[in-house]
């Protein structure tokens, strides 16, 4: 009766209340991550979920604590998710990219050399968002061999917005490389003419 009678929880109660990234109500996910918040080990938990998970908030919240970090390591984990086929996904990997801008001007080159070039536009797309010189002169060195049409459009609104007259010829150079593209042909002209207003 003495047991009984005590007020304490059975010792594996709060174990199995505690939050988990794998629990199938929406918001114990959230606080599961929240939990995770400025662990420098949650890297790869929370890019994981990132992959399966389909709640947006819960989405928010492992992107918010991936940027918090602040870390190559997270800003290497978060890359990944750009090539991934969610296109919200990516989308949300850009933007904590862009949060961690002194981790995520690293990541450039190897992504400007992935096979995949949704992945390279991405790079270009992050580029721009940096605003930095050694971003700008990244777009500039990719601009000189780039071979895909659709990245060469992105590069060409990305390097019009740089304000780098030294840009023009690489602009012209694509132009020249796409000669039967109308679309990347305006994309050029239009940047070439920012850049000359600047």
């Amino acid at each position: 009766m003495k047991a009984r009678s005590g007020s304490a929880l059975p010792a594996d109660h709060s174990a199995s209340e505690a939050p988990r990234l794998d629990h199938p109500q929406p918001m114990q996910r959230r606080r599961a991550v929240q939990a995770l918040t400025g662990d420098p080990d949650s890297v790869a938990p929370l890019v994981e979920l990132l992959r399966s998970e389909g709640d947006n908030l819960v989405r928010q919240a492992a992107f918010i604590a991936l940027a918090s970090l602040n870390s190559e390591r997270a800003a290497r984990g978060v890359s990944v998710l750009l090539s991934d086929a969610d296109a919200a996904l990516r989308n949300g990997a850009l933007e904590t990219l862009s949060a961690m801008p002194a981790h995520a001007g690293a990541l450039l080159e190897p992504l400007g050399r992935d096979e995949d070039p949704d992945v390279r536009i991405f790079a270009v797309l992050l580029a721009s968002e940096l605003q930095d010189d050694a971003a700008s002169t990244w777009l500039l060195r990719l601009a000189e061999h780039e071979q895909d049409a659709n990245v060469c459009s992105n590069l060409a609104e990305a390097l019009g917005g740089t304000d780098r007259p030294e840009a023009v010829p690489a602009l012209e150079a694509i132009g020249r490389r796409f000669p039967d593209e109308p679309f990347l042909a305006f994309a050029v002209e239009t940047a070439v003419q920012r850049l000359r207003e600047a």
